[in-house]
Order: C-alpha cells, then structure tokens, then sequence
C-alpha cells in the first residue's frame, strides 16, 4: 500500500509557492498526497483575471491545475471564508480535519508553523487547529469520525529566506528539489491571479531565489510526531501506526 501525506493550508497556493518542489519530488516516487484547503483565496487579489465575486472559482480551478503539475492525488477544501479562518467555529473545523486523518491515515502531516510562514492570520490559525485536531484524532471519542489513528510525523514547512543562519541550523528537515524546480515554477505560474506575489519574488536576490529552487526547509514537531527525525528524507523510516 501506497505511503500517504498530508497537507493542510489555508489557501489555494500555499502548496506551490511554500513546498512545490517536495510535493513533486515525493508524487514522483509513488506517495499519495492529499491537499486540503481551508479556503478558496476569494479574499485576494484578482489581478485583472476575473472579477472579484469570480474569484474563489478561478483560484480553485488555478489550485486543480497546479495539483496536476505537482502530482497531488485529492483536493478537499474545507469551505471557508478567505481572511476569516481564525472566527471559523472550532469544533467544526477540527472536526472536518480528524476525519480526514483518520481516513487518510497518512505517515506524515505537513502545515505550517506557529508563525503562519508570512505571519498571515489563516495561516497561523491553520496550524493550531491541525495541531488540535492531531491530537484528538488518536483519541478513543467520536467513533463515527473514524476509526482512531496516532499520526507518526508532523512537520512545518518554513520559509528558508526568512530564517538566519541560526536557525537554519536547527532545522530537521532539508529536501533537495533542484531535480523539481521545473515543476515548482510551473504550479505557481498555474496561480495566476498571484501574479503580485510572483513579481515580488522575480524582483528578489538572485541568492534568494536560487536557494528557494534548490531546497526546501521543515521542523519536525516533536511532541506530536511518534517518530521525530532529521535528515534529507521527510518519510524516512516510517511505517502506520494504529491505535
């Protein structure tokens, strides 16, 4: 059986523009690889595509096109509202997400930080309800969730360009994703609406930019990962682990 991962983001895009090039590098090599969305990103900027009441359609339908680039089997979106993840009833949200783990059962959980990355509010809310919802879906409550399943691996993804040599040191898990870098630029060129964002990123050191083609960086979480680790391999080592 085909190992699984995991993603939880709040927006369409999150997945291109902060772990293309691991996303792509895992799918080529057999993982299955679930995205769920909080939102739809209608909150954003349309760049002249669209109009502002279309744009939650168009940013899904970048986000499909991207997942195909990268190779990511599912994508679910939770259905809220862009900019107001944090006012989502939380319950409901981390209901929604247990029963994705739980039916997923997948060896590794990626999300983001505490930090949210850019420090966005959906970000950052994001991270605290997956971290809720990791730990009550091992729990023996709620059976019609799912059957209980104790996550083996939780990392965040951390934007490498923001982060100093210190803490760059620290960091468990560095993927390597030149061999990738193609695919990358080919999913976030899919968002078109973020067109914005990708000038702002053109317009950055070419150090910069360089590093963020060759190599992607997570902490592991290691109160919440049964198997915490570092290395170059984000499943190394892993296998199921059922309650």
């Amino acid at each position: 059986m085909a190992k699984e991962m995991l993603l939880i983001f709040a927006h369409p895009d999150d997945e291109s523009f902060a772990l293309g090039g691991t996303i792509a590098k895992y799918a080529e090599q057999g993982i299955r690889i679930t995205l769920v969305v909080a939102t739809k990103g209608e909150a954003g900027k349309a760049a002249g595509i669209c109009k502002p009441e279309e744009l939650g359609l168009v940013r899904e339908q970048e986000l499909r096109r991207a997942a195909d680039v990268l190779g990511i089997s599912e994508v679910i979106f939770l259905g809220y509202k862009d900019k107001e993840v944090p006012l989502s009833p939380p319950l409901e949200i981390v209901e929604k997400l247990v029963r994705v783990i739980r039916k997923i059962r997948p060896q590794v959980v990626i999300t983001f930080g505490a930090d949210g990355a850019s420090g966005h509010r959906d970000h950052r809310a994001i991270h605290y309800f997956t971290k809720a919802a990791i730990r009550l879906a091992k729990e023996l409550i709620e059976p019609e969730w799912g059957t209980p399943y104790i996550l083996p691996r939780l990392c965040y993804v951390q934007s490498g360009w923001r982060l100093s040599e210190d803490v760059l040191q620290e960091i468990d898990y560095i993927i390597s994703i030149e061999q990738w870098a193609e695919k990358k630029k080919k999913a976030i060129i899919e968002h078109r609406t973020q067109l914005f964002s990708q000038q702002k990123f053109e317009a950055m050191d070419e150090r910069i930019k360089q590093n963020y083609y060759s190599r992607e960086y997570f902490q592991c979480d290691f109160e919440l990962s049964v198997f915490p680790g570092r290395g170059e391999d984000i499943l190394a080592d892993l296998e199921r682990v059922d309650s």
